[in-house]
């Protein structure tokens, strides 16, 4: 009987222990936690605010998020989810500041779906105009709730600071695109700032596409277009790169393909080819026919070098011309050409009139002559 209470003695103590430290061990895994995906970053770039997940017994089943930045240093872009955030499951405020997401997961399942890692991220672009030195991101997570609706005590708020980097003394005279990155979709071939020119297909639901595109060195990125033709045709759309000391400019031509809409396709296909396409000129690469070598001083246009690389001679004459369009849309638009048909023997009624009317006169002519000079009888 001693020996029995001298082991519980023991055991209580251990037991006890042991489950406190397990409780610790649950405790010490948060449901959230917030990281950067760098601590510093240059004007143009791009920097993400990440929200991670812990694994816990009770896996939040919605929750709300706030995320405060410096509006005259950052602009917010978009947000990135994991496969774990299903589609439909999250919505985001994107005009407010603090942004503001709610996410309810689907209850179709009976049970919230595990959430773990990196699930969230908030993406920024460091504006142009960005002063350097630190700024803070701001980001709270609140209203926690299981699967059950029961509301969960956690209430995680922190604030991160990634710092500008201060810009180079002297503007460079570099025109090229360090990033260029379409939101949905994929640029054929791989980007490359020595490549000019892409192809991109998309569906034919798709009316619209944007980019992501940035440029070395602190220079400046416009895109002429978002919205696309109709479904079946190619749309050219353009990069126009100017250097950070307004010097030099480039162009990244990027031809979207949107599919045909479903049946129309094999009707296209089994026509006879167009009359344009009867009385086309021979093929010329692209920048033959824009003219544009790409970077482009005029000596490396006369030269050649530096000419718009990729294989320009893989797209039809359609889209030659289209992007012909799109990188010079007012070229020869003034030129007028008139030609005159004479179609077999036949002259043009105006030159009969006008030969006749000359035989006329010049019989009058002669007329007049002969009576003023023929003797009286």
């Amino acid at each position: 009987m001693k020996r029995r209470y001298i082991s519980a003695l023991f055991l209580v103590p251990l037991l006890l222990l042991v489950i406190f430290l397990v409780s610790a061990q649950a405790a010490a895994i948060p449901y959230f936690t917030y990281s950067l995906d760098k601590s510093s970053t240059a004007r143009g770039e791009l920097v993400k605010l990440q929200i991670n997940a812990g694994q816990v017994p009770d896996t939040a089943a919605g929750f709300r998020m706030r995320i405060s930045y410096n509006a005259a240093v950052l602009s917010f872009v978009r947000t990135e989810t994991s496969s774990q955030i299903k589609s439909g499951t999250m919505v985001t405020n994107s005009t407010s500041n603090p942004i503001c997401s709610v996410y309810v997961c689907n209850v179709d399942q009976g049970a919230a779906p595990e959430l773990s890692g990196n699930i969230i991220s908030f993406v920024f672009q460091v504006k142009e105009s960005a002063a350097a030195g630190d700024t803070a991101i701001g980001a709270h997570i609140d209203q926690v709730c299981n699967y059950a609706a029961k509301q969960l005590d956690v209430d995680i708020a922190e604030s991160l600071t990634v710092s500008v980097k201060p810009p180079e003394e002297e503007p460079s005279d570099e025109a090229a695109l360090a990033g260029l990155e379409p939101y949905q979709g994929k640029l054929v071939p791989e980007f490359s700032p020595d490549v000019y020119q892409y192809r991109m297909y998309v569906n034919d639901n798709v009316e619209s596409v944007e980019f992501y595109a940035r440029a070395e060195e602190g220079g400046s990125v416009k895109i002429n277009r978002k919205s696309l033709f109709k479904a079946g045709t190619d749309t050219p759309i353009v990069a126009t790169v100017t250097s950070a000391d307004k010097e030099n400019k480039a162009q990244y031509v990027i031809l979207v393909s949107r599919a045909d809409k479903p049946g129309t396709a094999a009707a296209v296909n089994s026509g006879s080819p167009s009359k344009a396409e009867k009385t086309s000129r021979p093929s010329k690469t692209v920048s033959e026919q824009t003219g544009f070598a790409g970077k482009g001083t005029e000596a490396e246009a006369a030269d050649g070098k530096d000419g718009l690389p990729g294989t320009p001679d893989d797209f039809t004459q359609s889209q030659q011309q289209a992007v012909q369009t799109a990188v010079q849309p007012s070229a020869n638009t003034n030129r007028v050409d008139r030609n005159i048909y004479i179609i077999g023997n036949q002259m043009p009624v105006y030159l009969v009139g006008m030969l006749t009317a000359a035989l006329c006169i010049m019989i009058g002519i002669a007329l007049s002559f002969y009576l003023k000079i023929k003797p009286k009888k």
